[in-house]
């Protein structure tokens, strides 16, 4: 009958109070309204409290696969009468990593007795995949005018070009890896 029981509860204490005050000869009513969000329910909530790489290979490590694909390409590199196919290359490199976190996890209750939260710190280890691919558009070949399309005509090109942003990620990270861990 009643959709919200914050209500239905207010409403039976104030008939509660009614009936006590009317049995009385005391006219002076008091009211007293509360509610509670009191359902039994959890809320879990994590905060990292550190994260950190664990390792990182080097840049002289780093071993590039190489594809390759025959394309028909009209007008190569701005020629109005050179159709051809011709051979195009990219490269992808992963590195894989090791991600230290420390996480504060907090679970809070929501009832009547006031239940103190509780608290955990997980230690995690996690694996991690880092994926670069060569980006055509820094090739030394295209085709068409207008709406030029870049490639890479040598595979040493393409895998140039994906250790070098491959170099500049692991230059950045080396700010966060882990000390002793």
């Amino acid at each position: 009958m009643f959709k919200n029981r914050t209500m239905y509860n207010g409403l039976l204490i104030l008939l509660i109070l009614i009936g006590i005050t009317s049995a009385s000869d005391d006219k002076n009513i008091t009211v007293i309204s509360g509610t509670s969000t009191a359902d039994g329910k959890s809320l879990v909530r994590k905060e990292v409290l550190e994260e950190c790489i664990v390792s990182l290979p080097k840049v002289a490590d780093l071993e590039a696969q190489i594809n390759s694909e025959s394309r028909y390409l009209r007008q190569i590199n701005g020629d109005p009468n050179k159709n051809d196919y011709v051979k195009t290359y990219s490269a992808t490199i992963e590195i894989n990593y090791v991600l230290y976190q420390k996480v504060l996890i907090i679970i809070t209750t929501s009832s009547i007795q006031g239940q103190e939260p509780v608290t955990k710190i997980v230690e995690k280890r996690l694996k991690r995949t880092k994926v670069f691919t060569s980006n055509s558009s820094e090739g030394d070949l295209f085709a068409n005018r207008s709406q030029r399309a870049y490639f890479f005509s040598s595979s040493e090109k393409a895998v140039e070009d994906v250790k070098k942003r491959a170099r500049i990620w692991l230059n950045q990270q080396a700010a966060v890896v882990c000390q002793g861990k």
